[in-house]
Formats: C-alpha cells, sequence, structure tokens
C-alpha cells in the first residue's frame, strides 16, 4: 500500500492526476492486487480464519466510505487518485452485507456474467446521463440512480451483443 501512495502522490505533484497513463498504472493498484492474492491464499488454506465483520461495522464504514468515493469520482484530479482505499473499503462493504444478508445474491450471481461490459461502459453512460440531464432540476441521487440503471442495461444489452457475435 506503501508504494501505491508514495506513486499516488508523485502522480499528483507532477499533476498528472488527471493523465490516465499516471492515474492507471500498475503502481497505483499493486496492493490491491497483492492484498487480493493473500486473501485468496488464506482463504483457501483456513477459511476460518476471515470471519465478516459484524453488519453493522459493515453500514457504517459503507455509509462513511461510498459518498467519499462518489465525491472523488465527481471531483476528479487529485481526488481521483487517492480514491482506491475508500473505494475498496465501500464496495467491499456493500458486497460483504448483501452477501451476509443473502438478500439479492441471485442478482449478483447474475451480474458477474456481465460484469466486465458493465466495467467497460458505465463511465460513458454515467456521463451520457449527467449530459442529458442536466439542467433538468433533478437532483444527484436521481441522476445518479438513473445512470446506473442505464448503465446496468447498456452493459446487459452489450454482454448480449458480444454473445450474438460469439465474442463472449
Amino acid at each position: 500500500m506503501l508504494i501505491s501512495l508514495v506513486w499516488a502522490t508523485v502522480v499528483a505533484r507532477l499533476g498528472k492526476s488527471d493523465v490516465r497513463v499516471w492515474n492507471s498504472f500498475f503502481l497505483q493498484y499493486l496492493w490491491e492486487f497483492v492484498l487480493g492474492m493473500r486473501l485468496a491464499k488464506v482463504y483457501y488454506c483456513d477459511p476460518e480464519r476471515l470471519a465478516l465483520p459484524k453488519w453493522w461495522i459493515l453500514v457504517v464504514v459503507g455509509l462513511v466510505c461510498l459518498p467519499l468515493t462518489g465525491l472523488a469520482g465527481i471531483r476528479g484530479g487529485v481526488w481521483k487518485v487517492y480514491n482506491d482505499i475508500p473505494s475498496l473499503l465501500a464496495y467491499m462493504s456493500v458486497a460483504l452485507l448483501v452477501y451476509k444478508l443473502r438478500i439479492t445474491n441471485g442478482f449478483f450471481l447474475a451480474t458477474n456474467n456481465l460484469s466486465y461490459e458493465w466495467y467497460l461502459v458505465h463511465f460513458l453512460v454515467f456521463g451520457c446521463v449527467f449530459y442529458l440531464l442536466r439542467g433538468s432540476g433533478a437532483n444527484v441521487v436521481l441522476k445518479l440512480a438513473t445512470a446506473f440503471l442505464a448503465s446496468y442495461i447498456v452493459a446487459y444489452l452489450y454482454c448480449l451483443l458480444l454473445k450474438a457475435l460469439k465474442l463472449k
């Protein structure tokens, strides 16, 4: 994590926070891969060592980190460079909470089939939705909900297209 924080600081100090090849260089995300591999090894060797946090801890962490992630995405620049840790905590908390409560696991299992397509289209769709809804009087929550739903639908259609073309 220290390597990634040093890299983020170098990128920020050089003023390259909005340049994709700088802010998405592998050193920015190295700690995530290492942590993921370590957790996978621990879980594979001894699943009981990884106990899920209590549900209320997941809710608190999610409620604190999710707005930080959104704010960093909207603000961009230096905010985006240091966005990885709150993003990890926010999405991990939401995912573990959903898993722990078993409320929509079927939805998430189905979404897994189009997650890469969703990743590819979400930023473009969010940008289009926010552009189309500018000046509409809709608040940010409504815009985000619309963008979320629209990006999911576009990802689903894109997934169907790839399957029809036998590219997936």
